[in-house]
């Protein structure tokens, strides 16, 4: 087999390990809360950490695979990431937990970003969405993992030591696969430059644009979206809609498991449907899942209503990456692609604890209308967003 074929597979289990242990806290969670002493907002604390520590390592991602190459920067990462889950089962205390996220999160932007740029640059639009699809696996494997435990009455820290054992395994395989990854002399290979590489555009002017206001609204408000429903539907099926652990984690997992099968399916007809159309058809099949969780009526009826929302979401954020140079023009095209990452991580970082917060001031059944008004106000922003055109 190539070697270029051996490092895309190596890719895809960096992706799968880059999401094992964010699907796992929305079903431990309500456990870990009541051994902690925590409130039901206080994961958004955890959330938050985590995320900021991304933006922070993905900045840095370029410097670092420079100077560790590709390897042992995901080596590192899975090092990283084994220690921090052993921490979060050892030193079962909030604050410390809290470092344990941070150092998660830095793991995971460096990995995120450097395998994100590998495939981008040796591979098919296809081959990304497959890419993104193994982070599906992984978000989707977590919950299960949990779910088994709790299922089978075991401690919620035994699925993170399970996980913990699986990144350090992984560390050790990238590690010694550290030598397949391109050589030096491959990566100064000539490359067609992108349109939007011939504009040199500061900062300070892209952010002067409406239309790039409007794609980091936009991606703030769906990655906020995403992580909410991850992190708060098991508390919802749990404590408000009857359902036992075990069953509420096997329809989290669900969620995940039909979000990756959304991109999945994305990256075999991509070329057939535009990415414009892609995101218009995931927010509005979103919106009417949302309603049917909303007015729930029977449990059947909430957990349909659980999976088409993963269905749908998943192919969204690739498609409105890929709309990205329509929307904005090649002048502001690079700094948009910087801002929208940066606004997606503090989506994530933001609109989960609100909506957790509202729900802790009022009811867990106020969180899926909460879902609701997020989604039609991404719609509306969205569509304004491809209305407004872009200096040519």
């Amino acid at each position: 087999m190539p070697r270029r074929y051996l490092t895309l597979i190596l890719g895809f289990i960096a992706f799968i390990a880059l999401g094992l242990p964010d699907g796992m806290l929305g079903v431990a969670w309500p456990f870990m809360r009541e051994e902690l002493g925590q409130p039901l907002e206080a994961s958004g604390l955890l959330v938050m950490a985590l995320t900021l520590s991304v933006a922070v390592s993905g900045f840095f991602s370029s410097w670092l695979s420079r100077r560790l190459g590709i390897g042992r920067l995901l080596a590192l990462s899975c090092l990283l990431t084994g220690s921090a889950l052993v921490g979060y089962a050892l030193f079962p205390h909030f604050y410390l937990l809290i470092v344990c996220a941070s150092v998660i999160g830095l793991a995971a932007g460096a990995t995120d970003a450097t395998v994100n740029g590998y495939v981008a640059k040796n591979f098919s639009d296809r081959v990304m969405q497959w890419l993104h699809a193994s982070f599906g696996i992984g978000i989707t494997l977590g919950p299960v993992t949990m779910t088994l435990v709790l299922a089978a009455n075991g401690p919620w820290q035994l699925g993170y030591q399970i996980h913990a054992m699986v990144q350090l395994i992984l560390a050790v395989l990238f590690f010694v696969t550290a030598g397949l990854w391109i050589t030096r002399s491959d990566e100064h290979r000539q490359v067609a430059a992108h349109e939007a590489d011939r504009h040199v555009t500061s900062m300070p002017s892209s952010l002067t644009r409406l239309p790039v206001w409007l794609g980091m609204m936009a991606f703030f408000l769906y990655c906020g979206l995403e992580i909410s429903v991850g992190l708060w539907s098991f508390s919802l099926l749990t404590d408000v809609r009857g359902l036992s652990a075990a069953q509420a984690g096997t329809w989290v997992s669900l969620y995940w498991a039909m979000f990756t099968v959304g991109r999945f399916a994305m990256g075999f007809i991509t070329g057939r449907v535009s990415s414009h159309r892609t995101v218009q058809l995931g927010i509005s099949v979103s919106v009417l899942a949302t309603v049917l969780l909303a007015v729930g009526g029977s449990v059947w009826l909430s957990l349909l209503a659980l999976a088409l929302i993963g269905l749908a979401y998943g192919p969204i954020f690739p498609a409105m990456m890929s709309t990205t140079l329509q929307r904005v023009g090649a002048r502001d095209f690079n700094n948009a692609m910087g801002l929208q990452i940066s606004s997606a991580a503090l989506g994530m970082m933001v609109l989960p604890g609100s909506i957790g917060l509202l729900a802790s001031k009022t009811t867990l059944n106020a969180y899926p209308w909460a879902l609701l008004a997020v989604t039609g106000l991404l719609w509306l922003i969205y569509q304004l967003a491809n209305r407004i055109s872009h200096d040519r």
